[in-house]
């Protein structure tokens, strides 16, 4: 399939949307959630997540039964907002899909999937209907949070974005709605993700979480929260599909055929924030527009974290090789697929080695 993707300019006019979406309005979303933006304005009819949650966004974990109860309450209140079940878990969970566009994109949902598949497989289509196709169909994005349950601060980030696109009401949500349509996995793995929720909410005190790494509220009851229901790792489940999730997922991947495919994680809580390219190796079926665009929106999220004064890297640590990754079955598909990776706050705060403390708004923001 990856011949067939639009050629390297088309390709080129679709991703610099997304490059606008992931590189700047990710973190303004959450700060904007929280009032660190001077100006920003929402719709007041659209619920924030304190007022269905019944905290801020960062200040705990969300149980996959709140994170339900939110997405409906947008998506009952919010015209930008569609939510569809793609798959249910081993135990019973929901794997969501938040559909977030302007409600002139949602008009015509229809027509938006029918050119995404059109120029994903444009064998048969003359020029002209490629270029028809190309002009009215916006950016797709696809943003996967917290496939490994522990990893737990993109599924609040998921939420954060959720109410930014659902109410905001500023020039440059309002320019991503219409130029893109954002699909939200606010949580890949339902049950792992639950798993540390309870083990984090039973080993809580009143004090908050205790800071030490090694306390006990840092490390999960067996088997741990990273894998499914049945003790697998489902970011290692994409080329095989053997899991539900991966199947809902895999099958809704192809009906919207993304441009831009975002897996995000957590890592080492001494650590910093990774994003693409990756390490070597790197498989020899990734093909050169993939690595090209990598360096592309590598030098656009390194702008911005400079502006910010944050810590990254890129090209350590994390390979492009195995085919069963969260982004490398998408980019074999004809996806630019980028991994993120946010240090973790693990339990919710811990004290690094440098002796400052991580906590769990901060790792979301």
């Amino acid at each position: 399939m990856i011949g067939h993707k639009p050629s390297a300019p088309r390709l080129a006019a679709i991703a610099a949307a997304a490059i606008v979406a992931l590189s700047s309005a990710a973190p303004r979303a959450a700060h904007a959630q929280h009032g660190l933006i001077p100006g920003g304005s929402y719709d007041p009819s659209i619920p924030t997540p304190r007022s269905v949650l019944g905290y801020e966004i960062g200040e705990r974990f969300t149980p996959h039964h709140m994170i339900v109860r939110y997405a409906e309450a947008l998506a009952r209140t919010s015209p930008r907002i569609r939510l569809d079940t793609v798959a249910h878990t081993f135990e019973g969970r929901e794997l969501l899909m938040v559909v977030a566009t302007s409600e002139a994109n949602h008009a015509r949902l229809d027509e938006i999937l029918a050119g995404a598949r059109r120029l994903a497989d444009p064998r048969g289509a003359s020029a002209a209907e490629l270029e028809r196709a190309v002009a009215r169909t916006p950016g797709i994005v696809w943003l996967g949070y917290t496939i490994h349950g522990g990893e737990a601060s993109g599924t609040e980030a998921a939420l954060a974005m959720m109410y930014q696109l659902a109410a905001g009401q500023d020039e440059e949500t309002r320019m991503i709605l219409d130029s893109l349509v954002v699909l939200i996995d606010p949580v890949q793995n339902p049950d792992g993700h639950e798993r540390h929720v309870q083990d984090v909410m039973r080993r809580l005190g009143a004090f908050g979480p205790p800071t030490t790494p090694g306390a006990m509220i840092h490390s999960g009851t067996w088997p741990g929260p990273r894998t499914s229901h049945y003790h697998f790792d489902l970011n290692r489940d994409w080329f095989i599909h053997s899991h539900p999730e991966s199947r809902g997922r895999a099958r809704v991947f192809l009906e919207w055929a993304p441009h831009v495919a975002v897996d995000l994680h957590e890592m080492g809580s001494n650590s910093t924030y990774f994003f693409a390219p990756p390490m070597e190796p790197i498989n020899k079926n990734v093909p050169q527009n993939i690595l090209d665009w990598w360096d592309i929106f590598a030098r656009a999220n390194a702008e911005a974290f400079d502006r910010n004064g944050w810590a990254y890297f890129t090209r350590e640590g994390y390979d492009e090789f195995y085919p069963g990754y969260g982004v490398s079955w998408p980019i074999l598909t004809g996806a630019i697929g980028m991994t993120f990776e946010q240090a973790s706050s693990s339990g919710g705060a811990i004290r690094r080695t440098d002796g400052t403390v991580l906590t769990l708004r901060q790792a979301v923001l």
